[in-house]
Parts: C-alpha cells; sequence; structure tokens
C-alpha cells in the first residue's frame, strides 16, 4: 500500500468521524425540540485491496453507510392546553399543507387556528376522521376542526322522578284532589307534597314546573304538574296543568302495577314547538324513576332528571386514548367533533426528514396504513401532553468523544504519512 493511499485512507477516516459529530451535534441541539427522533451514523469499510500472493486483503477506508433515525418512544410530560398531544406507541400524526401536501409528525404542539382547525406550529393541518353536526364520526379522513357554533336545545319529553311520599296515617286526605289552584301559593297549601324542576323547550329555554302530590284516599294520591301560564301566552302568575294522574300504592308501599303513567298534556311556550312531557314513577310503561309510599317521616324527591337540555356554547374540549374529539358544552352536553388518526408505515426508519418536525414517505418507508389510535398496533393519544425528544443526553456525549477521537486519530495518520513522504523527497 502506497504512502497516498495512507493518506486516502486518513481522509476517509476524518470524512467518517466528522459525521459522525455532526450527527450527534444535530442529536443534542435537538435535546429539547418535541417530537424529535435522534439519528446515528452507520459507516462501512471501503473495498479490500488484494495484497497478492496469498498476502490478505487490506482495507481501504471508511465510508457512511446511511444515517440511521431512531424512532424509539421519547418521554411524555403533562401540559395544560387540550390541543397538546402525546403518541404512546407506534405511529405517526398526519398533518397536511395548503396544497393538500402529506406529512407526519411526533410533535403534538397543536393549537386552534381562526377558522378552528387544529394546526402545527407551521400551520399544517392535523387530520383526521371528520364528524357530522349530530357527532356520527365518518370514515372520511380530513381537516379536524373545533366548531365554536352553539348548539341548540333540546326539548324535554320525558322526567324521571325517584321520590318518596309519607305513609303517615294522619297526613290530610283531599277526596277530590286540589282542583285548580289560581296561584302558586294556592297550589303549594292545598297539596300535600310540592317539588318542582325545569323543563326545556324546543328553543333551549328553561321553564320552571312545580310538581304536586295530594292524598286522596288510603294509599291513593292525585299526581298534577304546573307550569306558569304566562310563560304559555296566558296570565302570569297562573298555574297551567300540564301532566295529571292517579297513583295507587300496594301494602308494601310499592307503586301499584295497575298504575298507569301520568296523562301529559300538551303545551307551548312562547315561541317554541308544542310538546309533551311524561313522568316516569316506574310504572308498568316505563321504568326508569321509582316511587314508593314508606314511613312517617315527610315526603322528599331524591332525584329529579329531566331530559333535554338548553342552548349551550363550547366551553372546552378533550382528545380520549382512542383519538375522538369531545366538545364539552355550557349546558353540560358533550358531542364527538372528530377523531384523530394515526399512520404507521412498513419502513418508518426509511422515511424522508422533511424539517419542522416532520417527515415524508418515500419508496423504501412504504404507504402510510391511516387507522384509529389504539388498534392495529397503533399507540394511543394522550391529551394535555406532549412526546419529548428521544435523544439520550450520556449516549451521545459518548459518541461525541468517540467521533472525536477518531477524527484526532485520522488526523494523525494524516501526518504520520505526510512526515514519511517529506522523508521520501528529502532523500530522493
Amino acid at each position: 500500500m502506497s504512502l497516498f493511499n495512507t493518506l486516502n485512507t486518513g481522509i476517509t477516516g476524518l470524512g467518517a468521524n466528522g459525521l459522525g459529530l455532526s450527527v450527534s451535534g444535530d442529536n443534542i441541539a435537538n435535546l429539547n425540540t418535541v417530537g424529535y427522533k435522534g439519528s446515528s451514523a452507520e459507516f462501512q469499510d471501503l473495498i479490500m485491496q488484494n495484497l497478492g500472493g496469498g498476502k490478505g486483503q487490506l482495507g481501504m477506508g471508511a465510508f457512511t453507510g446511511r444515517v440511521r433515525q431512531g424512532f424509539g418512544q421519547g418521554s411524555i410530560e403533562t401540559t395544560a392546553n387540550a390541543a397538546d398531544l402525546a403518541i404512546d406507541g407506534k405511529g405517526f400524526f398526519q398533518v397536511t399543507d395548503a396544497e393538500g401536501g402529506k406529512f407526519y409528525s411526533r410533535a403534538g404542539q397543536f393549537t386552534m387556528n381562526p377558522d378552528g382547525n387544529l394546526v402545527t406550529l407551521q400551520g399544517l393541518k392535523l387530520q383526521g376522521y371528520t364528524a357530522s353536526a349530530d357527532g356520527t364520526l365518518s370514515t372520511t379522513v380530513g381537516d379536524l376542526s373545533v366548531p365554536t357554533d352553539p348548539v341548540a336545545g333540546t326539548a324535554t319529553d320525558s322526567i324521571s322522578v325517584n321520590a318518596n311520599l309519607t305513609a303517615n296515617t294522619n297526613e290530610t286526605i283531599t277526596a277530590a284532589g286540589i282542583g285548580t289552584p289560581l296561584t302558586f301559593d294556592a297550589l303549594s297549601t292545598a297539596a300535600n307534597y310540592t317539588s318542582s324542576t325545569v323543563v326545556y323547550d324546543s328553543l333551549g329555554v328553561a321553564h320552571d314546573v312545580t310538581l304536586a302530590w295530594t292524598k286522596t284516599g288510603t294509599n291513593t294520591w292525585e299526581f298534577t304538574a304546573w307550569a306558569d301560564a304566562g310563560e304559555t301566552g296566558g296570565t302570569a302568575g297562573e298555574p297551567q296543568q300540564i301532566s295529571s294522574g292517579s297513583l295507587t300504592f300496594d301494602t308494601d308501599g310499592s307503586l301499584s302495577s295497575t298504575t298507569t303513567a301520568p296523562t301529559p298534556t300538551s303545551v307551548t311556550f312562547t315561541g317554541a314547538a308544542a310538546q309533551s312531557v311524561a313522568f316516569d314513577f316506574g310504572t308498568a310503561t316505563t321504568g326508569t324513576g321509582q316511587l314508593s309510599q314508606r314511613g312517617t317521616g315527610p315526603s322528599t324527591v331524591s332525584d329529579i332528571d329531566p331530559n333535554g337540555n338548553a342552548s349551550g356554547t363550547l366551553a372546552s374540549f378533550d382528545i380520549g386514548a382512542d383519538g375522538v374529539v369531545t366538545g364539552i358544552y355550557s349546558n353540560g352536553e358533550t358531542r364527538s367533533l372528530g377523531q384523530v388518526v394515526l399512520a404507521t408505515f412498513r419502513g418508518e426508519n426509511y422515511l424522508t426528514r422533511a424539517g419542522h418536525n416532520t417527515w415524508q414517505q418515500s419508496n423504501e418507508s412504504g404507504e402510510p396504513v391511516i387507522g384509529t389510535p389504539g388498534e392495529g398496533g397503533r399507540g394511543v393519544t394522550h391529551s394535555y401532553a406532549l412526546e419529548m425528544s428521544n435523544v439520550d443526553l450520556e449516549k451521545q456525549f459518548v459518541k461525541l468523544i468517540q467521533s472525536q477521537k477518531g477524527y484526532q486519530a485520522s488526523t494523525r495518520v494524516i501526518s504520520a504519512a505526510d512526515d514519511m513522504l517529506q522523508e521520501l523527497m528529502q532523500t530522493v
């Protein structure tokens, strides 16, 4: 092997170890970059030179085979932002630019743009399964958005009641019932027990309703429900009946199986559609409520649960482990707004770095396989969290020292070959 070949061998060592220094420097520089995946330089020896005469072979130095990316899991840190997302396991977020170009990322630092889209720091839009206005998820992948439009109210058509009426034999009996009271004060005086609930109309407006129970005989009660007539186009302050029924109890205090559900009366609140409200006490036709007559203590209502709701505005949103984006509204309602999808690749190590914490597919990586988090080997998503860089600082320092020493040694090879050449030139 000539001295010139020795110089070339030393130069290859400079190149290989210099690249190793660059890779380690890049990794260390991105130690705190969200979603960053560290790289490692992979070196190979150059073609062997046959010395001839059975004397063996001699290497010609080193070169870089490739710079390999490592997609190991990074640590997950919690944040105070609902739009921050971390992937725990395999997969990438799919994001698109304004021209529809597809990119893939592990950095979940998303924010809402003025249009309600979830976007990266560079404005790339997060992709997922979109949802219809009623919260039904589709199978179409598109731009995920968090609509801020208020949700309409829903009219109440059923109220479940859990209550116990006193079995005290000294309770006043009004055989004819309470009739039609002229005022709510008169209603409270005439009834044995009153309670209240809220009824929502088709506009999402809440209306107070008074429930009255009047004992009409042994183990028999009259039930009536009353709205304010002033809210239905009548005289304000006058009770308007919206439901009534006769209740019979067995000797064990349970509601008799012969008792039918109270009969609702159609009511039209001002500006809203007509509606009928059914009261559920656990009768033969309905069974979520429970009404009994037991004990000698005062009558009590333990739970009243009307369906329907008022109109509401978006208060916050949350993203579950399955990627479902759930809107939480001021009226207590929740609604699915979409579902984040994750992409996996057969050859993820061959993805092409595109900058800004993103990658693009290549021929070697294969096509992305899109699906929901937690399925098909994909990881799960964590809201209020970010995946940090997977760079191990201690290992990078070790590699940095190795590359530095290798670089210094290669310079010594070149220096030694140069000295020998100088000696040869002087001799000649």
